[in-house]
């Protein structure tokens, strides 16, 4: 690959990882703010972040191959769909949170043990899809790169420390400034305006 094409990967890792984290300390503070102030909201909210990372890690490395040689198109495409679903679950988890937090008042008074059974429910179904597709955005693109230059041994490491500096400045950003100065829904706007500059950019790789 050019130098050009390696920054420009770098970029979009920056990118995704930024907004990856901006999604998750957000939804936490969201979880809060909808199902209470508690350990094991926090608990299933960070267990189902890594759950989804990990199996769409595990499914996107599966089925690239397979996705790319029966349609012909480039892995580049699938990753920037990828990028585009999860810019939508800036603006489907609210909604869903939402929703949620509805369905529980009115199943009524409920034990602990009840009330924390149905609000993991609500939290998995709401932010697993989003963190699945995040998971996949690897496999992805590594596929991309083995059809740029299929001797590429280092890039793995390269997207990742990418990924680690831009999950690094989101996290930051996320709790230190952009909450406080533009709220919960227009931090994750432009979280999403990142996830969609990255499908677009994508489109044209």
């Amino acid at each position: 690959m050019s130098p050009f094409t390696r920054r420009v990967l770098f970029f979009l890792f920056f990118l995704s990882g930024f907004s990856s984290l901006v999604y998750q300390v957000v939804w936490t503070r969201m979880a809060f703010a909808s199902f209470g102030i508690i350990t094991p909201v926090l608990s299933v909210v960070l267990s189902v972040f890594m759950l989804g990372l990990a199996v769409g890690s595990w499914a996107g490395g599966r089925w690239v191959p397979a996705l790319t040689r029966k349609s012909g198109i480039s892995a580049a495409f699938f990753y920037g769909g990828a990028e585009l679903v999860i810019g939508l679950g800036a603006f489907a988890v609210p909604k869903l949170f939402a929703v949620g937090e509805r369905l529980m008042l009115a199943s009524g008074e409920t034990d602990s043990f009840g009330y924390l059974s149905l609000s993991a429910l609500v939290l998995a179904a709401s932010i697993l899809p989003w963190c699945v597709c995040m998971g996949a955005t690897f496999p992805f693109m590594m596929a991309y790169i083995r059809e740029r230059d299929c001797g590429n041994t280092e890039s793995f490491s390269f997207l990742y420390l990418a990924n680690v500096l831009g999950a690094m400045s989101g996290t930051f950003l996320a709790a230190v400034v952009l909450v406080e100065l533009l709220g919960f829904h227009h931090t994750l706007w432009l979280a999403a305006a990142s996830n969609f500059t990255i499908a677009l950019i994508s489109g044209c790789l």
